[in-house]
C-alpha cells in the first residue's frame, strides 16, 4: 500500500512537471512520436499484405499454379506476332484441361477497365471475366441468387454476380437480383450476390516477389466470353499504346493433384505453352508457395530496415529527452535542494526525474501509436491496401517507448540525485 502511494506520488509529480512546460514536453516527444508512428504503420502494411497473401493461398489451396500474361512491348510484341503467338487465350485454358491428367481444374480470368453504374451510382469496383471454375477454386458461395454457370459462359450472356460491397454501394436498400447494371456500354443483369467477405483475389506478379491482391468484395464477375466479346481491352496485358488486345486472358489459376506435383506441373505447363506460343515467353508460370517463402524473406529484410530507421528516430527522441531533462534538473536545482533538506532521499529524487522522463516518452509512444493507426487507415482508404495492426506491435511500441525514457532519463536523474543539498539551496 505504501509503495503504491509512493509510486502514485512520483507519477503525480511527473505529470505536474510535464504540465508546467507543455510545449517543451510536446517538442521533446516528437522524435518518439514519428519513430513509433512509422513503425506501427509499416508493420501494419506488411502484416496486411502477408495476411492477404496467406488468405489467397488458403482460398485456392496450396496445390495451385498461376499462369499469368506477361507484358510484351515494342520489338517483343512484333516478334511474338510475327512468330504466330496469339498471347494467352481461352484455347490455352482448354488445352491445359485436356492435355494433362494431373490438372484438376483451370480458371481463366480477364480483368477489364470498365466502370459499373446503376442509377448514377458508380462505386469503386473491379470487373472480372471468369468461368464457373473460378467459383469452385475460390470456394465462393452466393448470399442471394446464384453463381455464374457454364451456360452463361457458353452463351456469352450479359449477366453479373456482385461482391457484397459493390452490391450495397450500387443498390443501397434495393434488392439487386433481376436489376440491370451498366458496365461500359452494355447492360448486365444481376443474377447473384456473393456471401460475406470473400477475401482477396489475385493479380500475381513474380517480378516484385509478391502476390498483389485486390478486395474481392468489390469485384463484379461476368462470363469471360462476354467480357472478351464486349470489352477487347484487357487490363495489364500488353503494351497499351501498341496492342491492348494481344492477350485474351490475363491469368489462369491451375489446380493440380497435390503439392508434390507443383514443380513437375510448372515445367510441363511452361513447356507446353511455350510450344503453343511459338517459343515466345509472353506468359509466366508462378508457384504461390515459393513466392510466399520469398516474401517472408523480403519481409524480414523490410522489418530489419524499419527497425534501424525506428532506432535512429528513437535515439534522436531519447537524446532530446535527456537534454530536456538535464535542462529541467538545472532549472529545478533549488527545488531539489529544498526537497533534500526536508528529508527526501537520493532515491526519491532519482525516481522523480526517471518517472518524468518515462512519462514523456510513454506519452510520445501513445501518440505515435495513434499516429500509426491514422496512417495505416489513410493508406487503406486512399490506396485500397489491406493493413493490420497486431497487438504485438502495440505492446512492442509501448515497451520500447518506456524503455527509451528509462534509459535516457537515467543520467539526468542520477545527476539530480547526486547534487549536494547545500550547494543546491545556494543556486540562483
Amino acid at each position: 500500500m505504501i509503495r503504491t502511494a509512493y509510486a502514485a506520488q512520483l507519477v503525480s509529480i511527473g505529470v505536474h512537471g510535464i504540465a508546467l512546460h507543455k510545449l517543451r514536453s510536446l517538442l521533446t516527444m516528437l522524435g518518439i512520436i514519428f519513430g513509433v508512428a512509422a513503425v506501427i504503420a509499416m508493420l501494419a502494411i506488411g502484416e496486411g499484405a502477408r495476411q492477404a497473401t496467406l488468405r489467397q493461398i488458403e482460398a485456392y489451396g496450396a496445390d495451385t499454379l498461376y499462369v499469368r500474361a506477361a507484358k510484351v512491348i515494342g520489338d517483343q510484341l512484333r516478334d511474338a506476332k510475327r512468330a504466330g503467338s496469339a498471347g494467352l487465350s481461352l484455347a490455352d485454358a482448354a488445352h491445359l484441361r485436356a492435355a494433362f491428367p494431373f490438372v484438376l481444374d483451370v480458371a481463366p480470368q480477364a480483368t477489364v477497365d470498365e466502370k459499373v453504374v446503376y442509377a448514377s451510382r458508380e462505386p469503386k469496383a473491379t470487373v472480372v471475366g471468369i468461368d464457373p471454375a473460378y467459383h469452385r477454386l475460390t470456394k465462393q458461395l452466393p448470399e442471394a441468387g446464384r453463381l455464374l454457370s457454364q451456360s452463361d459462359v457458353d452463351g456469352a450472356r450479359r449477366v453479373a454476380v456482385l461482391g457484397p460491397s459493390v452490391a450495397r454501394a450500387l443498390f443501397l436498400h434495393e434488392r439487386p437480383l433481376g436489376r440491370a447494371v451498366r458496365i461500359g456500354a452494355d447492360q448486365f443483369e444481376v443474377v447473384g450476390v456473393l456471401a460475406g467477405r470473400a477475401g482477396a483475389g489475385p493479380a500475381a506478379a513474380e517480378g516484385g516477389v509478391q502476390i498483389r491482391t485486390r478486395e474481392v468484395a468489390r469485384d463484379v464477375y461476368i462470363p469471360i466470353t462476354a467480357a472478351l466479346e464486349a470489352f477487347p481491352r484487357i487490363r495489364d496485358a500488353a503494351d497499351s499504346e501498341k496492342d491492348p488486345t494481344y492477350h485474351r486472358v490475363r491469368e489462369m489459376i491451375v489446380r493440380v493433384g497435390g503439392t508434390e506435383l507443383l514443380e513437375p506441373a510448372r515445367r510441363a505447363v511452361t513447356k507446353s505453352l511455350s510450344r503453343r506460343h511459338r517459343g515466345r515467353q509472353d506468359f509466366e508460370v508462378i508457384v504461390p508457395l515459393e513466392i510466399l517463402e520469398q516474401s517472408r524473406k523480403t519481409q524480414d529484410i523490410f522489418n530489419l530496415v524499419m527497425a534501424l530507421i525506428a532506432s535512429l528516430s528513437l535515439l534522436v527522441g531519447g537524446i532530446g529527452i535527456m537534454n530536456i531533462m538535464l535542462a529541467s534538473v538545472t532549472e529545478r536545482t533549488r527545488e531539489i535542494g529544498i526537497r533534500r533538506s526536508l528529508g527526501a532521499s537520493q532515491q526519491d529524487i532519482m525516481g522523480q526525474f526517471l518517472v518524468e522522463a518515462t512519462l514523456i516518452s510513454a506519452a510520445g509512444g501513445l501518440l505515435g501509436i495513434l499516429g500509426g493507426f491514422a496512417i495505416s487507415q489513410s493508406v487503406h482508404l486512399a490506396l485500397g491496401w489491406e493493413t493490420r495492426i497486431t497487438p504485438l506491435s502495440i505492446v512492442l511500441a509501448a515497451g520500447v517507448s518506456c524503455a527509451v525514457g528509462l534509459i535516457f532519463g537515467f543520467f539526468p536523474a542520477r545527476h539530480a540525485a547526486r547534487m549536494d543539498p547545500i550547494t543546491a539551496l545556494r543556486y540562483e
